[in-house]
């Protein structure tokens, strides 16, 4: 998910990163604090505004990695490891190895974030209140994170994948109903819903009053729900899937196959122009000893590509990355996506016996989607 992320730490084990994305929202927020400051503290000068603004907008930031480290921490201690948190343009997140087993775990995982966010949020109060006579700068600043930490507990309890409040929504139709999958679905499709809403509203908001910033700034959260839900449902299914469905199942045994001898062009000319098939094994007699796809041309000129055979281009088969007949899905996704690759081999005892094509895959969960897992 974040490809480019910074690190700043670890706690209990657990990676802290920035995204890139996150230096963005930092500059936003810091300029709109100080704006914020400068016309409702007059007396306030350049400088400490700025400097509130600063601390302030890290501060809050830092309240965004304890309400994740609340999750996280629930999390390991029902058995579910966490291996980072990452801020970026829209929050927070916490990955975790697995999903939660029951809907009690679901519950009291997703039920802590917020719970740190109130705590956070009333903590701020009692210092804006006890320190607000004798350090007035500091009670200012105390009162905004007090309400930002009230409002993001809020927001995140709205029901609806993935914010917390959906997980909750989740855990209690999972609980009543006994169906994992009914519950997951339920409150994806609640997310999708609220995220329709949100990107509405923006869309109202710079049409009808012109107010552009803040329209377009909802109109990117509702799409990041949308997209964020979507995949959640998408995963899913995958992983309930993956537990019934190995790579066996649904790798392709009919598999396009080239002679290590054949010359470039006419590869591309006969088999991939012709057949619209990007693809092939590469075999010597009957043994596999490579893969070959349209890109790996680059490497060789048009001049060259008559007198060069795929063999001088191909992927060899010992750098190929292949799994196992009986590796689970879940697996297999993880390595394409890690790889970007479109096409997996799939082996026994070491033979190639099939590949998984990605676009076929991702149309098969797809239908299983579409019919309940």
């Amino acid at each position: 998910m974040f490809g480019s992320t910074f690190r700043l730490g670890s706690v209990a084990g657990i990676r802290i990163g920035v995204h890139y994305t996150w230096f963005v929202i930092l500059f936003l927020l810091i300029s709109t604090l100080y704006a914020s400051f400068r016309v409702n503290q007059p007396d306030w000068s350049q400088t400490i505004a700025l400097v509130t603004a600063i601390v302030t907008a890290l501060l809050f930031f830092g309240s965004i990695v304890l309400h994740e480290l609340g999750h996280s921490i629930v999390a390991l201690k029902r058995g579910i490891r966490v291996s980072s948190i990452t801020l970026f343009i829209f929050g927070g997140v916490a990955r975790t190895e697995k999903d939660a087993d029951s809907a009690q775990t679901e519950f009291w995982v997703a039920i802590a974030g917020p719970a740190v966010s109130v705590a956070l949020s009333a903590v701020f109060y009692l210092l804006s209140q006890s320190l607000g006579s004798a350090f007035p700068v500091v009670a200012v600043a105390m009162d905004w994170l007090a309400m930002i930490n009230l409002m993001v507990a809020i927001f995140n309890m709205v029901p609806g994948f993935p914010l917390d409040g959906g997980r909750v929504f989740r855990a209690i139709v999972w609980g009543v109903t006994g169906d994992a999958t009914k519950g997951m679905t339920w409150a994806v499709t609640a997310g999708k819903l609220f995220a329709y809403l949100l990107m509405g509203l923006g869309f109202m908001m710079v049409i009808q009053t012109r107010m552009f910033i803040n329209g377009i700034w909802l109109i990117g959260i509702g799409w990041f729900l949308l997209m964020s839900a979507q995949a959640s449902g998408q995963a899913f299914t995958a992983n309930r899937i993956s537990k019934k469905i190995v790579a066996g199942d649904l790798m392709e045994t009919d598999i396009p196959v080239v002679p290590d001898t054949l010359m470039l062009s006419e590869w591309l000319e006969d088999y991939v122009l012709q057949r619209g098939q990007r693809a092939f094994l590469v075999v010597e007699g009957n043994t596999v000893v490579g893969l070959i796809t349209p890109v790996d041309c680059n490497k060789i000129a048009q001049s060259r590509r008559r007198s060069t055979p795929v063999s001088e281009v191909m992927t060899p088969f010992a750098n190929l990355k292949t799994v196992d007949v009986s590796t689970d899905i879940m697996q297999v996704m993880q390595l394409m996506a890690a790889h970007s690759f479109n096409q997996v081999p799939v082996t026994d005892g070491g033979n190639v016996i099939g590949w998984i094509d990605r676009d076929r895959l991702i149309k098969i969960l797809h239908l299983h989607q579409q019919a309940g897992g």
